[in-house]
Order: structure tokens, then sequence, then C-alpha cells
């Protein structure tokens, strides 16, 4: 997969660059717009990223033009500011299936955790689970009947190097799969 970073701002490059290659992208970088329109039919990226600030006008043509299928099929474009958008720019930009960079390549993923829960009837189950920082939660798979939606006291967790103790509203999804949203928290590194 092809990565278009167009930006001459080196703030912009040292942020976006890594987290376009840890995401697996080839990186293919312009500093100037107009030779990366030019260019974008050989290119066939996949994601094009780009500063609104830097180019005020011009990434909306880029939009357009990308959109007309030249620079191929299903590119997705996203905007990087370090500023928030203008109201106006944000409509323009959602209009044109333009996405946020930063929501959607910046947010953690869940980190991989192992939880130990004390159920209502007093025994520890242990389980493989998922933490999302972003949502404070925790979701994880169960076999049995033992859990009740309502306030678990009592939960630890371990990410491999911090160990967690918590009280959390614990939901059913569905007859396998839950989550707990954390309510007190506590954390240790060991």
């Amino acid at each position: 997969m092809k990565a278009l970073l167009i930006s001459d701002r080196k703030e912009i490059i040292d942020f976006v660059a890594p987290l376009l290659k840890q995401k697996g992208f080839d990186l293919i970088h312009y500093r100037w717009i107009i030779k990366a329109l030019d260019n974008i039919e050989e290119i066939q990226p996949d994601v094009i990223v780009l500063s609104s600030i830097e180019y005020p006008r011009h990434w909306k043509t880029l939009a357009g033009f990308v959109q007309s299928g030249i620079g191929g099929n299903d590119v997705k474009m996203y905007l990087y500011d370090t500023e928030p958008l203008s109201q106006e720019d944000s409509k323009k930009a959602t209009d044109l299936g333009i996405l946020s960079f930063e929501d959607s390549f910046n947010a953690p993923e869940p980190v991989d955790v192992q939880l130990a829960i004390n159920n209502q009837d007093g025994k520890i189950k242990l389980f493989n689970a998922k933490f999302d920082a972003d949502k404070n939660c925790v979701q994880f798979n169960f076999e049995d009947n033992d859990f009740k939606n309502g306030l678990m006291k009592y939960v630890s967790m371990f990410d491999g190097k911090n160990v967690s103790a918590f009280s959390a509203d614990f939901s059913k999804v569905d007859e396998h799969n839950a989550y707990l949203i954390i309510k007190d928290y506590y954390e240790k590194k060991i």
C-alpha cells in the first residue's frame, strides 16, 4: 500500500511519516502539491495526507481530482493540521469525503491484557481481553453465566508492564461477549 504525504513543514513530516510507516504504508513524499498533482496518475496512492493550512485552496482541488478517479480508485484522503479547521472548511472536507488524519491514524489501538474478575459469588475468573484507553473500557469473551450486568467491585488487569485495579460497570454484549466500563482506577508499574 502506498501513502502520499504532501508537506513542506518538518513538524508535519516528522509526525505523520512514522505513523504511516507503522501502519505498513510505503511512503512517497512531495513538498509541492502541484508536483504531486502532476504525478498522481503514476503514483496511484491508497492514501493521501496533506495540510489545509499549507495548501488552503489546493486541498479542495486535489480532493476533486482524486474523486474523479484520476490517481486510482478508492483513494482515501486525510487532512493533518495543528489547528482545527474552520466550520466552513470542516463542512467542505466532510462533503468531499476527506477524513481527519489524527482521528484515523493517531488513535491508540486496544492493548492485549490479562483480566482477573472477582465475581458476585466471590470466585476469581481469568480472561484474555482488550483494553481500549480512549473508551476507558475492557472487552472480553466469557463462557459461563457467572456474571450479571452491574457493578464489578474488584477487577485487576495486567498489560505485561503494569498492574491496574479498578471497579467497573459490567455489561453483556451477547451470551459470549462483554465489556467493562472502568470507574475507579489505580495503576502500578512492576
